[in-house]
This record gives structure tokens, C-alpha cells and sequence, in this order.
């Protein structure tokens, strides 16, 4: 099938469906499910013929692929749901907490007449922007927010990860086949496909990497869901052996690192009643982040360490003899692209192939990708921009049972983090992530009352 004859029936198929549900349901059907089963973009025939085309970015930058299914999904939900309900959007009121994600949309236009030879034109890389990344915030700002809405988005990423069986069942046994049966041959069908047992699914994601933390965060959210339900609902039993699939569709999947970010994902949610575990956990974080910009500046020469130093080489010799050397091998790609970055810190180059002056490969992060092209500015709009609402929401909540469906801030919050940290080191995002983070911006003005 022509990737832009999908993309026009995807349309079409969106407006019966913003005709025929709830709006807020019909977002989520048209977000979510183009996601699932649309084609990623029109890649050109070097990356599909190629081993492997490492020069592909991934969907949350602009690059020289800028029609995609990242953009294609936001601009058609969000146009489903602003003609469907126009009142709910006059009423929203921008405030200080959109901010940042507005001058993130914009900033590629100040990056780009700051840069040399901006590539894609700095127009245009504010427009995709604006649709990848502004659009799925406003859906969460405006159609998401409250109780009842965070309740019905965690459903809808519970049913996400849910909907991946068919990839797991039809992949787990046999190679990444169905993206080349419906639409062309995947170019990251033979990259880290091959697990301990069988294989991980692609299905129609970006790369198996995205579909790895698509099918981890979703389980934390349908487990956390299934949780929240009362032990004498009647429907509770379902929404256990729900959480059941979607945590075995997670393990069959292999993503050591996705798997490793929702066992951390629920340790945060069952502690969350302890304060003083809590206060460890916000520590951590900030350790974390401490140590990721020390390895984005350069400033500690990481590789160096892991090569030159006896601990290095022992705790290196230990990563490679679990027989997963991504992680080490991702820190390497980030390293050999810091020159680059050091020419334009701050404001990047604007281009979306910075890289290839340094290296002849890119860095495999999306954190270190933003800041070569858009500067340490850009990276603390993008990220910030999201972490700002989480750090916002999530101080406003005491410590309680993080089980309880009155606490669905929690695990979006939670959610929004586990995304963002699997950035540093992963250029396929979880866009869903997103759309949780507008939609826990603002405190609910109940409980706000409530609190003082």
C-alpha cells in the first residue's frame, strides 16, 4: 500500500470516528491507533536497501523525513477534536506552565536564523514541531485534564499496549515481517531484533526500541489501572488478566531496559505512601539527571574511564558479558559526537545532520540529538517542558496510596519520567508521554482547595 494512500485513509477512517464516539474516546482511538498501524513515513530506498541506516533520526526531531505518522496523528486528533468541540476549546486559557513547550515549538526559528545552513528550513521545523510536539500537549491540556479525563487516558494506554498482541504473537516466533507485508520493508527490521528467545516485534513502530517502551509504559499504566479498580467491581477480574497479558506481552518483547524502567515505574507507585522513600526516589532522579548532563557536556570523559581505568574495564567487562553491550554502545555514539556539539552549545546548529562533521554515526540518544540541533536551549524547553509539569503535580501530592484511583497523577507523572529518561539514551520517544504530561499540568482546583 502507498504510505500516503495510508495516510489519506487514516483521515478519512478519523473523521467517521470523531463522528461517531465521544470526543475524548475518539482522540485516543485516532492518536493511539494511528500509532499502531500506520506507516511510519515514506522512507526513501537507500535507508530501506541499507544494513543499517543509522542516519535516520527517529520522528521527535525535524529532519529530512518531515512527513510523518508522529505528525500526521497529532494534526488529525486535534483537528478532529477542535470541529467537534469548540466550546471546550475556547475555554481553555493558556497559562504559565505552557511556556515552555510554546517556545520549544518556536524556538527553531530563533536556532535556525542564528545557524549557519539551518536544514529543514527553520519555518518548517517549527511547523513539525508545533505538530509533534505542541498538539498532543494541547490535547492533554485540554481534553485530559481532571479526574475523570487522566482516568480515561490511563484506559486508553492500558488498551495501547494491550493492542500490541498481535505483534507479539505474530513476530515474537518469527522476524519483524508485517510492516514489509502491508506497507515496504522496515529499515530497522535486522537491527536488535534478534532476543534470548525468538525475537522482539517492530509491528509498526520506528524501531523495536519504541516498541519496547510502548509495551512497558502501557503495562505500568494497565497494571496500575487494575489496581485502582474496587475489589468488588464486577469487571475487576477482567481488568486483572488485562494487566496480566500486557505485562507478558512487556517480558516477551526482551527490552531489557524498557522492562527495567517499569519495575522502577511501580517501585515508585507502591512506596509512594513512605515519605522517606519518596524523598530517596526525588533524589535519585536528580542524581540521574546530575549525571547525564555531566556525560552531555563532556566534562567527565566517560569512554576514556571505561577503557583506561582497571574499574572501568571490570564494570564494561560486565555489561558485555550479560550479552546486551547496547548500553555501552549508546554512551560510545553520544561521545563521539561531543566536538560537534561544543561549536554551538547553547542555540545548536539548526541542522538535523549536525553529527556527520564529527563522526560517521549519530548519537542514539534523543537528548544528545536536541542539543546538537537546537542547543542545551532547546533540549531544556523540550525536556523541561514536560518534566515541569510532573516535578509541579507530583509535589502537590502528599504521600498516600499510590494504588488508588484518585492518584491517577501518579502514574502519568511516573509515566512522563520513564519516557524522558529512556531519551537519554533512545531517539524513538514515547509520544504518548506527552499528551500525560498536559494533562497533569494543572492542579485539579478542587484538590488545590483542598490542600491549603
Amino acid at each position: 500500500m502507498s504510505i500516503y494512500l495510508a495516510y489519506v485513509a487514516f483521515c478519512a477512517v478519523a473523521i467517521a470516528i470523531f463522528f461517531l464516539l465521544e470526543v475524548r474516546r475518539a482522540i485516543l482511538v485516532v492518536f493511539l491507533g494511528g500509532w499502531l498501524l500506520l506507516p511510519v513515513t515514506d522512507y526513501p530506498l537507500q535507508a530501506i536497501q541499507a544494513r543499517f541506516p543509522y542516519w535516520i533520526t527517529g520522528a521527535a526531531v525535524p529532519s529530512d523525513l518531515l512527513v510523518t505518522k508522529a505528525w500526521i496523528v497529532s494534526v488529525v486528533a486535534f483537528a478532529g477534536a477542535a470541529l467537534r468541540d469548540i466550546p471546550r476549546l475556547r475555554a481553555w486559557h493558556p497559562r504559565a506552565i505552557d511556556a515552555p513547550i510554546v517556545l520549544w515549538c518556536l524556538w527553531p526559528l530563533v536556532s535556525g536564523l542564528l545557524a549557519a545552513r539551518p536544514d529543514p528550513s527553520p519555518i518548517l521545523a517549527s511547523f513539525y514541531v508545533v505538530g509533534c510536539w505542541g498538539l498532543p500537549w494541547l490535547l492533554g491540556r485540554i481534553w485530559f485534564t481532571g479526574q475523570d479525563g487522566r482516568l480515561s487516558l490511563i484506559d486508553g494506554l492500558a488498551g495501547a499496549g494491550l493492542a500490541c498482541l498481535p505483534f507479539a504473537l505474530l513476530e515474537g516466533a518469527l522476524p519483524a515481517w508485517l510492516y514489509g507485508l502491508l506497507y515496504e520493508l522496515h529499515p530497522f527490521r535486522n537491527d536488535g531484533v534478534d532476543r534470548y528467545v525468538g525475537y522482539r516485534p517492530l509491528g509498526f513502530f520506528e524501531h523495536g526500541n519504541q516498541y519496547g517502551i510502548w509495551v512497558s509504559l502501557c503495562a505500568l499504566a494497565f497494571l496500575w489501572r487494575a489496581a485502582s479498580i474496587g475489589r468488588f467491581d464486577q469487571h475487576r477480574h477482567l481488568y486483572m488478566l488485562g494487566a496480566a497479558v500486557s505485562v507478558a506481552i512487556a517480558l516477551a518483547a526482551q527490552s531489557v531496559g524498557a522492562i527495567l524502567l517499569l519495575v522502577a515505574g511501580l517501585a515508585v507507585i507502591a512506596t509512594w505512601r513512605f515519605r522517606a522513600l519518596k524523598a530517596m526516589a526525588f533524589t535519585l532522579a536528580a542524581m540521574i539527571a546530575i549525571v547525564g548532563a555531566v556525560h552531555l557536556s563532556g566534562i567527565v570523559p566517560l569512554k576514556q574511564i571505561a577503557r583506561e581505568t582497571p574499574m572501568g574495564r571490570e564494570l564494561l567487562g560486565a555489561v558485555r558479558a550479560t550479552g546486551r553491550g547496547s548500553f555501552a554502545w549508546r554512551i560510545s555514539q553520544d561521545s563521539k559526537a561531543l566536538s560537534a556539539v561544543h561549536a554551538s552549545p547553547l542555540t545548536g546548529s539548526a541542522r538535523w545532520d549536525w553529527w556527520r562533521v564529527s563522526s560517521g554515526s549519530r548519537p542514539w540518544g534523543l537528548a544528545m540529538l536536541l542539543i546538537g540541533q537546537y542547543g542545551l536551549i532547546g533540549l531544556a524547553l523540550a525536556f523541561g517542558g514536560l518534566l515541569a509539569p510532573v516535578v509541579r503535580a507530583l509535589s502537590f501530592r502528599r504521600a498516600e496510596n499510590g494504588w488508588r484511583a484518585d492518584a491517577v497523577v501518579l502514574p502519568l507523572g511516573v509515566i512522563v519520567l520513564l519516557a524522558l529518561f529512556d531519551a537519554l539514551l533512545n531517539s524513538f520517544f514515547f509520544f504518548p508521554a506527552i499528551l500525560a504530561a498536559g494533562a497533569i499540568a494543572v492542579q485539579d482546583r478542587q484538590r488545590a482547595t483542598t490542600r491549603r
